[in-house]
């Protein structure tokens, strides 16, 4: 499919030609990227099969496929065809802009190039559009799946003039997408340093996971309203701003409706495309090369501790104080101090983590908002308090245990994790029990001290020993799943897609066993307090275990 979309672009040679691009170099490109793409192995099986990518892009298909099914409830569930045709463009965009964020950003600040093309006479405007066109190619696919349910639908009910006025709809709002996303990356790396830039990439990323996270809560009751209100594009006015709406503006214009406003909306939706198109390839592509040249450059590493700081505690950074206090060895302060400091430096490692961790508040404000819908805000508290409901936030919370030591042995740059091996480490326990101490102190207190200080002020003190509970059982978790799962030193595995599906599923199943059993006896203060302290004598004893483990089984990846 992708090279019959190349042929079809290749045809508009003028056009290329008419944008100031070397249209020759720009073809030579685009081909060579395609094959390269066609040769990738999949990315969910091990590097080493080599095995085409057909499979992968067939049950990404299939994925896409069933958010296409989406689109299409918001089509034949609100009457008001404009309205309908507006808020799944919406949906359609956001989804196309997040797709482009979090999959398709590597190509576009791809610095293997380097090596390649920039040394040779290619100039910023042709390297910009061709790599921006190539993303186009990989997201055609995507749009098929995501529209194919859409356009059968409405060409079985509504008639042939729509399905082609949606697909004109449907290929402006691919456009606004990509020129969206692709224009704020050419103007950031065009005017922020790279260091600020690479930070606002990865801050981007983890906002945007956010917003689809809280689409999925606030998607479907938004369009519960106005299906139940039956609201029109009159009411919903806030809507005009959307460049969804421009484009949705057709349908109504098409078909008798010439208002002021639908004019310049539908101008509005027919310019903006071509607007950014010609903004990326005149004014923000230049100096392109030169930029994707820098983001290859390490990032600036902070200086060395002076004597002086090492000499004097009260000026030692954080990490150290915390674990000279936590720690009881060196090899123990140094496993500690390997993953605050990595962890906090390793932009992979805050894009898959980050995310994770947001969620949990966002969570709370749901479960509260959900409780007793037609109670006050004092009736919430009071049914949350009543029935326990707000101990599973402390369970929940316990997740975030489970993606932390999944992720913290991956590593980008793990062929770096030699440095295990010639190390006469003759206690690798004692590393490894900094490691747990550094992840339950910097992801796992936080929240703990964030629930204590909501849940005491709302729910009274008797929350104090279901949090002292749920954390002791965190920590035990911790604990079996560094014996039971961790099999490598932090940061010393190539990342992989792949996950233990089944160990996470009887994870997660545990959890929620052990939060409905504290649920049901939360009332018993006093069995809650001598379950919490026999659980924390535990969780002390697992851990002078976990020390004295010889750890025989760390692996390390050198493939």
């Amino acid at each position: 499919m992708e090279k019959f979309i190349l042929k079809f672009i290749l045809l508009f040679r003028g056009v290329w030609k008419g944008l100031g691009i070397n249209y020759e170099q720009f073809k030579i490109i685009l081909e060579t990227k395609v094959i390269l793409e066609n040769r990738k192995p999949i990315s969910f099986r091990k590097r080493s099969s080599g095995k085409s990518s057909s499979s992968s892009s067939i049950l990404q298909f299939l994925l896409y496929l069933i958010f296409g099914l989406i689109f299409m409830v918001i089509i034949f569930s609100i009457p008001d065809r404009y309205l309908a045709i507006s808020i799944m463009l919406l949906s359609f965009i956001s989804m196309l802009s997040i797709t482009l964020v979090s999959d398709f950003s590597p190509i576009l600040l791809d610095t293997r190039d380097q090596y390649i093309i920039m040394p040779r006479p290619v100039n910023d405007k042709t390297l910009a559009i061709s790599r921006i066109t190539f993303i186009a190619i990989k997201l055609f696919n995507q749009v098929i799946a995501l529209t194919l349910p859409v356009l059968i639908y409405v060409l079985f009910n509504w008639d042939i003039v729509s399905v082609f006025l949606l697909c004109l709809q449907l290929i402006l709002s691919t456009l606004i997408a990509l020129i969206f996303v692709n224009g704020f990356y050419l103007i950031s790396i065009k005017y922020l340093p790279i260091q600020k830039f690479k930070d606002v990439i990865t801050y981007i990323q983890i906002g945007l996971s956010l917003v689809l996270f809280l689409s999925y809560y606030v998607g479907p009751n938004l369009i519960q309203s106005i299906v139940e209100s039956h609201l029109t594009m009159e009411q919903l006015r806030f809507l005009w701003i959307f460049p969804s709406t421009w484009i949705a503006s057709f349908q109504p214009l098409l078909f008798g409706n010439h208002n002021v406003h639908l004019v310049i909306l539908s101008t509005l939706g027919i310019l903006t495309p071509f607007a950014g198109i010609y903004a990326c390839t005149k004014l923000f592509s230049r100096g392109f090369n030169a930029k994707i040249a820098a983001l290859a450059s390490a990032d600036n590493l902070p200086s060395e501790t002076s004597q002086l700081t090492r000499d004097n505690p009260s000026k030692l950074p954080l990490y150290k104080r915390i674990s000279s206090n936590v720690c009881s060895s060196p090899v123990e302060e140094a496993g500690f101090g390997i993953v605050w400091l990595i962890s906090s430096k390793t932009r992979e490692f805050k894009q898959q983590l980050y995310p994770s961790l947001a969620y949990l508040p966002i969570y709370f404000i749901f479960l509260f908002l959900r409780t007793g819908d037609d109670l006050p805000i004092a009736g919430k508290i009071a049914k949350l308090r009543d029935s326990g409901l707000y101990i599973i936030m402390f369970y929940l919370s316990l997740l975030t245990i489970l993606t932390v030591f999944q992720l913290i042995t991956q590593s980008n740059k793990y062929k770096a994790a030699w440095v295990y091996h010639v190390t006469p480490i003759q206690k690798p326990g004692q590393l490894m029990t900094g490691v747990l101490k550094a992840c339950l102190i910097k992801y796992v207190l936080p929240f703990n001290i964030l629930f204590l200080s909501i849940c005491v002020p709302l729910f009274g003190l008797s929350s104090i020993n279901d949090l002292l509970l749920s954390s002791a059982i965190g920590g035990i978790e911790s604990i079996l799943i560094m014996l039971f799962i961790v099999k490598n030193y932090p940061f010393s595995k190539a990342s992989q897609s792949n996950s233990k599906a089944i160990t996470n599923l009887l994870i997660l199943g545990l959890l929620g066993i052990l939060g409905y059993l504290h649920k049901t006896i939360f009332h018993y203060e006093t069995l809650i307090w001598i379950l919490a302290g026999l659980a924390w004598v535990v969780f002390f004893f697992m851990l002078k275990y976990l020390q004295r483990e010889d750890w025989k089984g760390l692996a390390y990846d050198d493939n």
